[in-house]
């Protein structure tokens, strides 16, 4: 039977194609059964292709955790325009967004948190991508700050405080390990709310 062709290697970026479409395959996979190869058959190109711009699946593993983090900076900055002047509001959305996007795509968040990387300056994009996204919380704790709404103090621990709560959350649920105590059917924002109002209950100024 006649093979079909594959895609001529320069058409549009290419770079993304192949990171979009691993993405996607991660999610339909795991981490360990992803290949360059399994990519460049999705992507419909040639396997030697993806090592033109990734020289191996670290580097491409690296590239799907920059492109994740990046989104999530992207929530946090939606979560601040759907509440102007609203910081409790705000973080509760952005909790909202982080739990959302776990649940969409629990294999790049462990890619993303997990030790599947190297936690250094091997990947600047990587580092980039990622403080970028803790600043958008940061940021929202400041405001607050600003706002007389939460407590003064540290900010980047304060942050880390709500990072910590939430995320843990996020992974009890998506690995069903909280089933007894949240049913699959609880709505999700109810859920969220309680619990950011419960930790904010710390953070805000009596």
């Amino acid at each position: 039977m006649k093979q079909p062709a594959t895609k001529p290697y320069h058409h549009g970026d290419l770079q993304q194609e192949i990171l979009s479409a691993a993405r996607l395959l991660l999610e339909e996979t795991s981490i360990s059964a992803l290949s360059l190869r399994a990519v460049a058959k999705k992507v419909g190109v040639s396997h030697t292709a993806p090592y033109r711009h990734f020289k191996d699946k670290e580097s491409l593993l690296a590239g799907i955790a920059a492109i994740s983090f990046d989104e999530l900076a992207v929530k946090m900055s939606e979560a601040v325009a759907l509440h102007p002047g609203d910081p409790t509001a705000q973080i509760k959305e952005a909790g909202y967004c982080y739990f959302n996007l776990v649940m969409a795509n629990p294999q790049s968040a462990q890619l993303m948190f997990g030790d599947f990387l190297p936690c250094d300056d091997t990947y600047p994009g990587l580092r980039e991508s990622g403080d970028l996204a803790f600043d958008s919380l940061k940021s929202l704790v400041e405001y607050g700050q600003s706002m007389g709404e939460f407590k003064r103090g540290d900010i980047e621990l304060m942050a880390l405080t709500f990072w910590s709560c939430i995320h843990g959350l996020s992974l009890l649920v998506a690995g069903r390990h909280v089933e007894a105590t949240v049913p699959s059917a609880t709505d999700h924002r109810i859920l969220i709310d309680t619990v950011t109002t419960l930790m904010l209950a710390g953070m805000k100024c009596s």
